[in-house]
Formats: C-alpha cells, structure tokens, sequence
C-alpha cells in the first residue's frame, strides 16, 4: 500500500530539527513516503531527506483579541493570578488543512497526519503496519498528562482525508470556546470516528522550566506584574513566596517593594503607562527583568 506521511511542523530550536530529522530517517527506514509543510526555514540536509517540502511563510497565530487561553495560579486564598496568551491552535489545525490539500493532490491509499515531535516507536509502528484507518488516538505528554485527542498521530484513508479537511475552518473553530482538542472531539462525534486504545507519545517538553507567573526567574522569590496589552499600562504587582533577605523591586528608577519581611503575597500599587526598565535586587545583586516583563502579553490579577 503507497503510505504518505503529512508533517506539520514548527523546528525553532535545535533539538526541535534534530527531533523532526530523525523521525523522516525512521520514517524512510519502514519505507514510507513524507511531506513537510514548515513556516521556518530547516537546513537542507533535512529537507533533502523528504519526499514533499513546503516552505510557507503563513503561521496564522490567533491574536488575543480573536481568541485567547489562560494560564492561571491561585496563591494562597488571596489572588489568582491569569495570563493570557495568543491561540496557537489554529496555526497547528491551519497547517493540518494545507498537508491535507496538498496530499490530496497525489494518489496514496493510507495518509498519516503527525506532528514533526510524534515518537515514532515499535508501537506507533506496529499501527502503521496494520494498515489501520480513520480511527483517533490520545497523546501522552513528556509531563505524563493524557489528551483525548491528538493531531500526532491520524491515519485516514483518501475519503478520511477529504473529510477532515473539509471540517477544518477557522470560522468554526474560533466562534468556540473549544481549544484544539475539544474542537476536533467534534469532528470525532460527528462523522462517528472510532478512538484507538494505542497511546500515542511526544519528544519535546514545551514548558520545562518555565514559570508563567513571574518576571524573575529566581528562587528568592516570585514577581507578577498585573499588564494590559492595550495600552501596556501597569497598576498592580504580586510578590509571593519571598524569602527574607533584602530585596528591592525598582521600576523606572521607583522603588515599587523594599523589605527582608517574609510574607506571602504582598502587593503594591504602580500607575505607569510605560515601563522602561525593571530592576530587582537581592542582597546588593541587580537583576534586570526588563526583557522578561516585555514578553509578557496581557496579564490580571483577581482578588479572591
């Protein structure tokens, strides 16, 4: 049977292009036909290894004002803390319903939507080998959480494939609260799609080491600005979990918090309509955080 493997991918780092790279070798090595759609450019030893190769420039990233999701964290029974971050699901569905067009150009019996992160191992193959189709799987993360449905692993056969490009549309999906799982549930409820028991699993860890909720990465203590993207003005930060030791929050040369006091949270007003500089210091050492509070989109904080 001609099996064609759709990948979507987004290789911003190195291990991300290693990750994708050795999954087109394993992929080549059972035989199997690839396409690679990228909004980034990949180094041509890679590219060369594939069958099919997009280079797009469309990474159609959800604005905040169009749709959004929350990370969220209660400290104590005081505050919820809430970011808010761009949708990046249709830029994952978008990039789905172009490898789907694009593959329906070509004539195979079985295509394999994956994700260019999927971990391809003897029990993802064993699926391949079985000729199995129109079914979905769940996902395990690196984190151990499960997803019901996920975009690393979909084989459809030529009717499966038109289908599924057919339910994927922006309008649909953005008129929803639904993030990209509970958006393709649907897709699953309506045409009857039956769910694999086999779990599918993933390479990269997207959130290792990060901490949403503070501009500095310490452990002496956390600092969440309150921000909103409008007009990037501030009013409010949250400092929690703050060990005693001297410590000095200046921004744009105003002392915003100063003390050893170990109190968990504390909050402090600031009316600014512009940040320019962010300056934390701890016992005499100055950390600039100015570039970590400017990544951040819109940000509030609740009283509980």
């Amino acid at each position: 049977m001609k099996k064609l493997f759709l990948i979507s991918s987004f290789c911003d780092t190195q291990e991300k292009i290693d990750t994708l790279y050795n999954n087109i070798l394993k992929l080549k090595e059972i035989c199997h036909d690839t396409m690679l759609l990228s909004p980034i450019n990949l180094p041509v030893y890679l590219t060369e290894k594939t069958d099919f190769y997009f280079r797009t420039t469309e990474n159609p990233v959800t604005s905040i004002e169009e749709k959004t999701y929350i990370h969220w964290k209660q400290i104590n029974n005081d505050y919820r803390l809430e970011r808010f971050f761009p949708d990046y699901g249709w830029a994952a569905l978008y990039q789905s319903k172009k490898l789907s067009q694009l593959g329906l150009m070509f004539n195979y019996d079985i295509y394999y939507h994956i994700i260019y992160d999927t971990k391809i191992n003897e029990g993802l193959i064993n699926q391949i080998n079985s000729n199995v189709v129109n079914q979905f799987y769940s996902n395990k993360s690196t984190n151990g959480d499960i997803n019901e449905f996920s975009l690393h692993f979909i084989p459809l056969n030529r009717e499966g494939l038109i289908n599924f490009e057919k339910f994927l549309n922006k309008y649909d999906y953005n008129k929803t609260h639904d993030l990209i799982h509970d958006y393709m549930l649907k897709w699953v409820n309506k045409n009857n799609i039956t769910k694999n028991d086999f779990i599918v699993e993933e390479h990269i860890n997207f959130y290792t080491d990060i901490n949403f909720f503070s501009i500095y990465n310490g452990d002496e203590l956390n600092v969440f600005f309150e921000k909103f993207e409008s007009d990037q003005s501030t009013n409010k930060i949250v400092c929690y979990d703050i060990k005693n030791i001297d410590i000095k929050i200046i921004v744009n040369d105003n002392i915003v918090f100063n003390g050893f006091e170990e109190k968990t949270p504390v909050d402090t007003n600031l009316l600014t309509s512009e940040i320019n500089k962010i300056v934390i210091y701890i016992n005499g050492v100055d950390y600039d955080c100015t570039d970590n509070y400017n990544k951040i989109g819109r940000t509030k904080i609740l009283y509980l």
